[in-house]
């Protein structure tokens, strides 16, 4: 399911007269239903013209659904006001970093004198509910590009599996794993499918974006780590590779971190330092990562892109000079808007991939009308233990 294309307009203030800043941000939204943009975006650069949405995914989404039997439907239970409906997959290795890091002096970061495409990618994965035979669950990518003024977005999804006992080893096999186990709501090995699944959307749509996009900054949401099971080297490689080849530099933002020095999370360290500026914290990092089978695929650097906004680790691609990754920086800082010292292009693209508990309602009517099943309660222990004091440890 693709939705219309819609733009963005986001309006950045500047210095007042009087040498002051002037910082006010104007959104709006409004339905652009020519996709001729979009499409041109897309399309350039892909002799093919792949689609966003791979066909394998697309087919075992179909062949999964048609395994639903019986007549319930167990809906994950969701609150209008719950702000952790995404099910994150994004982790870090934990590491302690050497206290001689503080001795290094921070990169500081010039506006870059023209503006560049920007274009950031983003997957949301969640799960929706139970049957008598499997689970469900849904992913959904958006793709956000920065234009002058605007900011045009495709969003494709939600798409949705059922995982059963039998489907179970289907999808396992297509994704390379083999742990032919029961799935259940929150079983480790179902999340690692629904894992496997949300990486591989992930990995196309930013394949495709490397492919389509020519002399930008393209912004991924997460670490450019990779070489374990659910996230093979070669294909982030060949991603960065063919960025590169297009004239892209590709940065990853990652919203939380567990590298740490002296204790203290390593974003710590550009929380009084003027913005907007880099750590280079690469060296330190590589030293106490392992060499196999996990890479670390891209230079590593402590981001504050806004004054008394947040701090970020920032991945650049390894294989970008030193200097082109620091110009890319500057081109994003002169480019995009870096409210709270986040790119906007990338806010956006998180935003528009996220589920909201309205939609997962959505989504557990659209199941339940067209698959013909009885949406069932499903008792919570703890409530009907300890009633209104019943809070906390919820299994879902």
């Amino acid at each position: 399911m693709k939705e219309k294309v819609r733009r963005f307009v986001g309006v950045r203030g500047g210095l007042s007269h009087e040498g002051g800043e002037n910082m006010s941000i104007h959104r709006t939204e409004s339905i652009v239903y020519n996709n001729s943009d979009i499409s041109s975006l897309l399309s350039k650069g892909l002799e093919n013209k792949e689609a966003p949405l791979p066909d394998f995914l697309i087919q075992l989404s179909n062949s999964s659904m048609k395994s639903i039997k019986g007549e319930r439907f167990r809906p994950r239970e969701v609150s209008l006001f719950d702000l952790k409906m995404e099910d994150e997959v994004h982790q870090d290795f934990p590491l302690m970093i050497d206290e001689k890091i503080l001795l290094n002096n921070p990169i500081r970061i010039e506006p870059f004198a023209y503006e560049v495409p920007i274009v950031a990618v983003d997957v949301s994965s969640i799960r929706i509910g139970e049957t008598e035979d499997g689970v469900l669950c849904a992913l959904r990518s958006s793709t956000v590009w920065k234009t002058d003024s605007s900011y045009l977005y495709l969003r494709c999804g939600p798409i949705i599996f059922h995982l059963t006992d039998s489907g179970h080893h289907l999808i396992s096999e297509h994704l390379g794993l083999r742990q032919p186990t029961q799935p259940d709501m929150l079983s480790s090995v179902t999340m690692r499918i629904l894992n496997r699944l949300r990486n591989s959307l992930e990995r196309w749509t930013q394949r495709l974006v490397c492919a389509s996009s020519r002399d930008g900054i393209i912004l991924f949401d997460g670490s450019l780590t990779a070489g374990t099971p659910d996230n093979p080297v070669k294909y982030v490689q060949s991603i960065l590779e063919s960025a590169r080849e297009n004239g892209n530099v590709v940065l990853a933002f990652s919203k939380a971190t567990k590298l740490a020095i002296a204790g203290q999370r390593i974003t710590r360290l550009l929380e009084e330092m003027p913005a907007p500026c880099l750590l280079d914290v690469d060296r330190e990092i590589g030293e106490q990562f392992p060499s196999t089978p996990v890479k670390l695929l891209g230079r590593v650097y402590v981001a504050k892109l806004a004054l008394g906004g947040f701090t970020f680790r920032l991945d650049i691609d390894r294989q970008v000079p030193i200097e082109g990754a620091i110009e890319a920086v500057s081109k994003l800082f002169g480019s995009d808007l870096v409210e709270q010292g986040y790119p906007e292009t990338l806010r956006l693209a998180h935003i528009l991939s996220t589920f909201t508990a309205n939609e997962v309602i959505g989504i557990q009517r659209f199941i339940s009308k067209n698959y013909g099943l009885r949406i069932v309660s499903q008792p919570n222990l703890r409530r009907s233990l300890f009633g209104p004091f019943g809070t906390g440890r919820d299994t879902i």
